[in-house]
């Protein structure tokens, strides 16, 4: 039995790795040497962490300090520039509303010099057909010289100012761009106060002239005159030429014209009236001259302040 066992083992060899062919080479992987390759790696990464060569050094207060001094710097010269550029934009746009502001102050100081002179010229004639009426309450009535003078005291010129500038100033709320109080105060005093003093006269003188008008028509016949209403006056025009002399020829011709009222006590009441109307009229132009010497007063510090050569 032992003989045909060993026969046995003998014909079937059981060799593990007669299994694989000779020539094919199955590889190996060596577990113990990659171990030790990261192991190896490892200890060099943690190695250069702590390497004197790599700099790396903690930051003291001296450092924070610097870099907030910096920081600070870099955000206050911001502040700086850009408060620089506003506070110029808002010095610009002051300037423009203060030109316009004087080119305004221009037109009204022309405007009171031609009212000026158009309201002393209409109150001379008031006070010519005042003593023509005052010789008229004796009976000494020369007609178609009070008809002359009718004419040349109907109306009257009044100033409308511009407040353009000023109107926008305020709307805009661009007050606060006048940095001089003092002359801030002498805005606001001369629209506020001198303008609407002004404007108030002239409401009373025109309440004195309506009076006046109406009294008049009791007085004054229109019809030899037919011919002026026949002409399109035009706004800022005056009175052709011929219908002017038309006028004149009636006025002076040796034909008296006709009065509808030559009652001496009437005449006095028309007296009292145009005598209203007459201290009305130098009372406005007061007020205009008033307010045109604070428009030229403006003028001046407006350009003072702001370096205005013209």
């Amino acid at each position: 039995m032992a003989d045909n066992t060993k026969e046995e083992h003998l014909d079937n060899p059981t060799d593990n790795q007669s299994e694989n062919p000779p020539d094919v080479i199955t590889p190996t992987v060596d577990t113990e040497t990659i171990t030790q390759n990261q192991e190896t790696e490892n200890m060099e990464v943690h190695h250069h962490a702590h390497d004197p060569a790599v700099p790396h050094h903690k930051k003291n207060w001296k450092s924070y300090f610097w870099e907030f001094l910096m920081l600070f710097l870099a955000v206050f010269c911001g502040f700086l520039a850009e408060y620089q550029l506003e506070h110029k934009i808002e010095r610009e746009r002051a300037e423009k509303y203060m030109y316009d502001m004087v080119e305004n102050l221009k037109y009204d100081t022309v405007r009171c010099n031609r009212t000026l002179a158009a309201n002393v010229l209409k109150g001379k004639n008031l006070d010519s057909l005042r003593a023509e009426i005052d010789e008229a309450t004796h009976g000494k009535i020369n007609s178609n010289r009070l008809y002359d003078l009718w004419f040349r005291t109907q109306g009257y010129n009044i100033v409308v100012f511009n407040r353009a500038s000023i109107t926008q100033l305020k709307n805009s709320g661009n007050l606060r761009l006048v940095k001089n109080d003092s002359l801030l105060e002498a805005m606001i005093d001369y629209y506020d106060r001198k303008i609407f003093a002004c404007d108030n006269s002239k409401d009373g003188l025109e309440e004195v002239s309506k009076d006046l008008n109406k009294m008049s028509l009791q007085f004054f016949y229109y019809a030899p005159f037919d011919e002026l209403l026949k002409i399109e006056k035009q706004f800022g025009q005056s009175l052709p030429d011929t219908i002017t002399e038309k006028q004149r020829q009636i006025l002076h011709s040796n034909s008296p014209l006709t009065l509808l009222n030559t009652d001496p006590k009437a005449f006095k009441l028309l007296y009292n009236q145009i005598a209203s109307k007459e201290l009305s009229l130098k009372s406005y132009n007061a007020f205009i001259r008033w307010t045109k010497e604070a428009a030229e007063s403006l003028i001046i510090q407006i350009k003072t302040e702001y370096h205005f050569s013209k």
